[in-house]
C-alpha cells in the first residue's frame, strides 16, 4: 500500500467535513484568507507540465490536463484517489465539464477537441478544432462548445455537444481563454488583436457574431478570464504585464487594475466565500475579495514551484495546484483550504 496515498485521503476525508462546518460559517468581507495545506496526492506522470483543471461537481471528480506528458488525470474530491490516467491526448490544455450532457471536453494539441464520457471515463470521439486550441467553454443553453483557437485568433463554436457543424469566427491575432454567460447566454474570450489594445469578447453562439468588443487599456497579454458570479463584470489575467484586470460588462466598461504575480495565467471563483484567486508561472498565487467593488487583494500565497493552475470545488472550498515538483521531486496534487481570521477594524 502508498502509504503517502493514504495518508493523504484520510487527511482530505477530515479536512472536507471540516470545511462544511467551520469554514462555510465564516464571512469573507470581514476576514483575511490564508490557506492550509490539506494533503499532497501523489500524481502519476511525468514531472512536466500541468495545465487547466476542471471539478466535476456532480460525480465528485477533478480532471486535471497533464499537458506535457500527453494525459489527463482524473482524480477523486471526495478522498484525493487518481481514478483513471487517459493517455495518448497530445498537449491536452483546456478542460470544461459538461454535467448536464454528461460530458468532458479537452482541447489536444495541435487541432482537437477530444470528448469523454464523465460517467464510464470512456473516450468518445475526437473532433477538429482551430490552430493550438486552448480554453474551453460549455454553453449548456444550446448545446454548443466553444473552443479558443489561439494559433488562429478565432472562437470555434461546435454544436451539438462537440459532435455537430463548426463554425469559426475570427477574432484577432492571438485568443486565450474562453467562458460562457449564463446570464447573457453568449461566450466571452479574451483577445489580443492586431493592433490597439487587449479586449474581451462577447460571441453569439447561435449566429456566430460578435456582440461586443470590450477594450482593456493597460492589460497587455489579456488570457485568463473568469465571470464575477454576479455576471456584472469580467476578471482578465494579463500575462505579458502581470496585471489583474476588471471590467464592467455594461455601461462605460471601466476598467480596473491590480498587480498580480509575474506572468499570471489561471483564475479561479469560489463563489461562496466570494474568492477570487488568482495563479501565475511564478507560483505567486493572490486572493482578491469579490464582495467589493474594484480589485481589493486579501491575501497571497506560493502553493509550489510554477504553480500556475488552480482550481476551486465550491461545495468543499477546496483549491487544487497541480506541481510538477513536490516534496521529493515527483507530480502532487497539493489540496489546500482557505481559512478566515478576522480583518483589523
Amino acid at each position: 500500500m502508498n502509504h503517502d496515498a493514504n495518508r493523504a485521503r484520510c487527511l482530505l476525508q477530515l479536512f472536507a467535513l471540516l470545511a462544511v462546518c467551520c469554514v462555510g460559517r465564516s464571512s469573507p468581507a470581514a476576514a483575511t484568507p490564508s490557506l492550509a495545506l490539506v494533503a499532497d496526492v501523489p500524481l502519476p506522470g511525468k514531472a512536466v507540465r500541468f495545465d487547466y483543471q476542471a471539478v466535476d461537481s456532480v460525480n465528485k471528480r477533478l480532471f486535471i490536463a497533464h499537458m506535457n506528458d500527453a494525459s489527463v488525470v482524473v482524480v477523486s474530491t471526495i478522498d484525493g484517489s487518481v481514478v483513471k490516467v487517459m493517455p495518448d491526448i497530445p498537449t491536452p490544455r483546456g478542460v470544461a465539464v459538461a454535467p448536464d450532457a454528461r460530458r468532458v471536453f479537452v482541447t489536444s494539441s495541435p487541432s482537437k477537441l477530444v470528448i469523454i464520457d464523465s460517467e464510464s471515463l470512456s473516450e468518445l470521439g475526437r473532433v477538429a478544432t482551430g490552430r493550438s486550441p486552448d480554453g474551453v467553454a460549455w454553453d449548456p443553453s444550446h448545446g454548443v462548445v466553444g473552443v479558443s483557437d489561439q494559433g488562429d485568433g478565432a472562437l470555434s463554436l461546435l454544436a451539438e455537444a462537440g459532435t455537430g457543424v463548426r463554425r469559426a469566427v475570427a477574432l484577432g491575432r492571438e485568443t486565450g481563454n474562453v467562458v460562457f454567460d449564463p446570464s447573457r447566454a453568449t461566450f466571452w474570450i479574451t483577445v489580443v488583436p492586431a493592433t490597439g489594445a487587449d479586449q474581451v469578447v462577447e460571441v453569439d453562439p447561435l449566429a456566430a457574431t460578435v456582440k461586443a468588443k470590450i477594450p482593456l487599456p493597460g492589460c497587455s497579454g489579456a488570457h485568463g478570464l473568469r465571470l464575477h458570479p454576479n455576471g456584472a463584470s469580467a476578471f482578465i489575467a494579463c500575462e505579458d504585464n502581470s496585471k489583474l484586470a476588471r471590467v464592467e460588462l455594461d455601461g462605460k466598461h471601466a476598467v480596473t487594475l491590480a498587480p498580480s504575480g509575474s506572468d499570471p495565467d489561471v483564475l479561479a471563483v469560489d463563489p461562496g466565500l466570494k474568492l477570487l484567486y488568482v495563479a501565475a508561472e511564478s507560483g505567486d498565487l493572490r486572493i482578491f475579495d469579490l464582495a467589493r467593488p474594484g480589485l481589493v487583494s486579501v491575501g497571497r500565497e506560493r502553493p509550489g514551484r510554477a504553480s500556475h493552475s488552480v482550481a476551486v470545488d465550491a461545495e468543499t472550498h477546496h483549491v487544487f495546484f497541480p506541481l510538477a515538483l513536490g516534496p521529493h521531486g515527483t507530480p502532487v496534487l497539493r489540496i489546500m483550504r482557505p481559512t478566515l481570521s478576522a480583518s483589523a477594524p
